[in-house]
């Protein structure tokens, strides 16, 4: 299966919001990020969306437009 995991970080405070951005982007591994990035063009979606539901993608997967 497929997940669509995140925060609904829309319900928290605007301070708290504010407070845990700023964290994640003082804290978080920007080359551990890009390493688990793969950035794809639209034409491209359909064969991944395929790899996805096999199970063979693992990280993150950015579309460019």
């Amino acid at each position: 299966g497929v997940s669509l995991l995140g925060i609904d970080s829309v319900m928290a405070p605007k301070p708290l919001r504010i407070e845990a951005y700023d964290r994640l982007a003082r804290d978080l591994d920007k080359d551990k990020l890009k390493a688990l990035t793969t950035t794809i063009s639209l034409d491209e979606v359909i064969d991944k969306a395929g790899a996805i539901l096999e199970g063979k993608v693992r990280g993150r997967t950015v579309i460019e437009i």
